[in-house]
């Protein structure tokens, strides 16, 4: 079993749809029987799958006993792929923790699980207390959305140095979401700081998961940002099978949307280069300057943040 949290101190950079996604590409994509646990009070991932939320509020109740939440798991429409859904009961879970006491009540209760689902993706709240504690405990990868924004990076680097503190945290890969390959600045940290991080282009069709209700590949997986998600899945299976945390899965590949044909021309707004993780260094290198811009009169400097070596350990993935 292995268990990705999607996790970001900050609200509104695509974290939903990014945990959604992995969900859905680990059980359809890969074979894996899957998992999506939904901690955030607002219940985005179930609505995202067109489920509806319940009418007893009881989410926080699978805390109470640290054993397998199986009352709380509901089937999705989707073969493999499973969901515990969120509600409002939640919004008590860091004082419910605090009375526990225990860091460690989420692993024990996933780890009743191993033998059920060998995918388990967390969607997780934005914030840092007590959940996020437990969050950190039960990971095996956190993947940290990160828009190209001053107060994302800033709350980028509490994360680091909240993790700092355990010097056995599990790996952490910064996602740059939202990129838009038009504005300096974003092509800035593209080509710079997030220059060894996968690309969810900024896009219309991003958007459309939530009118929509179903993952993005289900309706235009030729999308560049479809690809970009595409990427990220592979990067993190490649990541777990390093950590020997494949897994084997449960029935293969399952029935995928029938491909949709590319429009003849896709507009430049949708439209975004997505390095894979492992040949982001050679192409920097093969570009000019090194791919960076520092040369140019109009080039955007930025100052390199205070704790850059902390930076660098939390970016190493």
């Amino acid at each position: 079993m292995a268990v990705i949290a999607v996790y970001s101190m900050k609200g509104g950079v695509g974290k939903t749809t990014i945990a959604v996604d992995l969900a859905w590409r680990f059980s359809q994509t890969g074979g894996h029987n899957t998992l999506l646990y939904d901690l955030d009070p607002q219940g985005g991932s179930g609505f995202l799958l067109g489920h509806e939320e319940r009418k007893l509020q009881r989410a926080v109740s699978a805390f109470h006993h640290n054993r397998a939440p199986r009352d709380l798991i509901e089937p999705t429409r989707y073969d493999g792929l499973s969901l515990i859904g969120a509600d409002q009961s939640l919004r008590d879970l860091p004082v419910q923790l605090a009375r526990i006491g225990s860091r460690k009540r989420l692993a024990q209760m996933l780890n009743f699980m191993k033998g059920e689902y060998s995918r388990i993706v967390l969607d997780c709240p934005p914030m840092i207390n007590e959940v996020s504690e437990q969050i950190m405990e039960a990971a095996d990868l956190i993947v940290v959305p990160l828009p190209a924004s001053p107060l994302a990076a800033r709350a980028f680097g509490f994360i680091c140095k909240e993790l700092a503190k355990n010097p056995g945290h599990p790996p952490v890969l910064p996602v740059l979401s939202m990129y838009d390959k038009r504005r300096k600045l974003h092509r800035w940290v593209r080509e710079n700081a997030g220059a060894n991080w996968p690309v969810i282009p900024q896009s219309s069709h991003v958007e459309q998961v939530a009118v929509r209700r179903e993952p993005i590949a289900a309706f235009a997986n030729w999308s560049p940002a479809s690809k970009g998600f595409e990427h990220l899945h592979a990067a993190l299976e490649a990541k777990l099978a390093q950590m020997g945390l494949a897994g084997t899965p449960g029935g293969g590949q399952r029935a995928l949307p029938r491909p949709q044909a590319e429009p003849a021309a896709t507009p430049a707004s949708e439209s975004a280069r997505v390095v894979p993780i492992r040949e982001s260094a050679p192409a920097r290198q093969a570009a000019p300057n090194g791919g960076r811009q520092a040369d140019r009169p109009d080039a955007l400097r930025v100052p390199p943040p205070a704790d850059d070596g902390l930076s660098r350990r939390a970016f190493s993935f």
